[in-house]
């Protein structure tokens, strides 16, 4: 009994992670505030363009829907699949922190779920998501929270970037550490890879990355993917999985007017 609620608390911890984040990430990316040494002109001058960047999508994408296909794998040590789900969903999302998820489809272990199954799961995740906030960088509340380094430059899928480090002052929940890949001509973030600032204690590795893609001339994630290892002893019994997760957007439209009422509506 003790190993089995561990254990529900260990998946409960990776789904608030994962949603917390993506639920982040879609319609606020992760720039970069000013909070580094007055002598590094160039590293202020690509945070300051950032933040402009950042700042005029906020402005004109008023709201967002989009498509979701998630697929979560839990492997054995000797790589044999132990859980394996697929959700395909309609993602709604509004300025201000409005959003709602429509599930389509579910697929747990290869059985489809039922309409009414689908609708429980839904409402438990989203329910369980509203619990965890993540402190981005661009935040108001945890700007001065993060240290900036510039890394240099490079190229990403064949486009000049600048390579820009953000670090978490706190070792706490909510907040990350990562890397950001800037678009030297335009600003925008085309690739971040981060992990949590404090990382539970049963995770021995965790690697996560966001990819984005052009739309409509704004660039915006296409992509979510995480790994990780899990290693807990129960006296004598060891629990050990790898976690999977890809998470792939497409098919975005962009300001078709949402009512407030398709969020309200929704629990």
């Amino acid at each position: 009994m003790q190993k089995t609620n561990i254990t529900k608390k260990i998946h409960l911890k990776l789904l608030l992670i994962f949603i917390g984040l993506v639920a982040i990430f879609v319609l606020i990316i992760p720039a970069l505030s000013i909070g580094t040494s007055s002598k590094d002109s160039l590293l202020q001058e690509i945070i300051r363009k950032a933040e402009m960047r950042q700042q005029f999508i906020l402005d004109n994408i008023q709201d967002a829907t989009f498509m979701g296909k998630a697929t979560y794998k839990e492997l054995d040590k000797d790589g044999s699949v132990k859980k394996d789900v697929f959700i395909q969903r309609r993602i709604y999302m509004k300025q201000y922190g409005k959003r709602y998820e429509e599930y389509i489809s579910m697929v747990v272990d290869g059985k489809p779920l039922s309409k009414e199954e689908i609708e429980k799961e839904r409402k438990e995740w989203q329910k369980k998501s509203k619990s965890e906030e993540t402190k981005m960088p661009l935040s108001k509340e945890a700007k001065g929270d993060y240290e900036y380094k510039l890394l240099g430059s490079d190229i990403f899928n064949g486009m000049p970037v600048w390579v820009v480090q953000f670090t978490s002052k706190k070792k706490e929940d909510g907040y990350i550490n990562g890397t950001g890949y800037i678009l030297k001509d335009k600003y925008d973030i085309v690739y971040a890879k981060f992990v949590p600032a404090k990382m539970p204690s049963v995770i021995k590795d965790m690697d996560m990355s966001l990819s984005y893609s052009e739309v409509q001339g704004y660039w915006l994630p296409s992509k979510f993917e995480m790994y990780m290892k899990i290693n807990v002893k129960f006296l004598f019994d060891m629990y050990y999985r790898q976690i999977k997760i890809d998470d792939t957007y497409s098919q975005y439209k962009l300001n078709s007017g949402l009512q407030d009422s398709l969020f309200e509506a929704k629990g």
